[in-house]
């Protein structure tokens, strides 16, 4: 997923690209008729999850370091979005990124892709996880000294993603890591619904 240290940046964008395929879609299907906002708009930020509630999976993790636009997102979608948490130091990251697409299947492709290139990976890890969202996995990669840990996500005509680097791949991140997900597939939903 994306992390945003320079020396990190194009395995950031790599894993992001693969390991979540973040898409986004409320509105109608397919087209560029009625209603339908623009390609590549800039998704509210109430469609990710605050600080506060990645600090609840991630005590570490500080204070939201920036966000924009999911520059890596797979497909063509009308809205993306990126959040990055970091710690103190900057050595611990978390990333959550939210894709929407203009029709499910739109989305569905997105995520394959997105699924597809993560197998990709020199060295990626499938790790095993419950459900998240309608589809879902996540995965491992370690290069040089860090490591990432990815989960990618399906509902509707979403795509999201939550990445975590200077984190190990152990049970419980992993199981923090879902957990995450699981609430910013919540805040989709619920940001969808408005």
């Amino acid at each position: 997923m994306k992390i945003r240290q320079a020396g990190s940046i194009t395995l950031a964008r790599a894993w992001l690209a693969l390991t979540i395929a973040m898409v986004t879609s409320i509105a109608g299907c397919g087209g560029s008729s009625g209603g339908l906002p623009p390609p590549n708009l800039l998704l509210p930020r109430n469609y990710v999850v605050l600080l506060s509630v990645v600090n609840q999976y991630f005590d570490s993790i500080t204070k939201e370091d920036s966000t924009g636009k999911d520059s890596t997102a797979q497909g063509d979608p009308n809205a993306t979005r990126a959040v990055f948490f970091i710690d103190d130091a900057d050595t611990q990251k978390v990333t959550i990124t939210v894709d929407r697409y203009n029709s499910i299947s739109d989305a569905v492709s997105a995520y394959q892709t997105a699924l597809e290139k993560s197998e990709e990976v020199p060295g990626f890890t499938p790790i095993t996880i419950p459900p998240v969202g309608q589809q879902s996995f996540a995965g491992s990669v370690t290069q040089g000294v860090e490591t990432h840990v990815g989960l990618g996500a399906l509902d509707g005509k979403f795509v999201f993603g939550a990445t975590l680097a200077g984190f190990d791949a152990t049970s419980d991140n992993v199981a923090s890591l879902v957990g995450l997900a699981r609430a910013e597939n919540a805040a989709i939903d619920a940001a969808s619904s408005h």
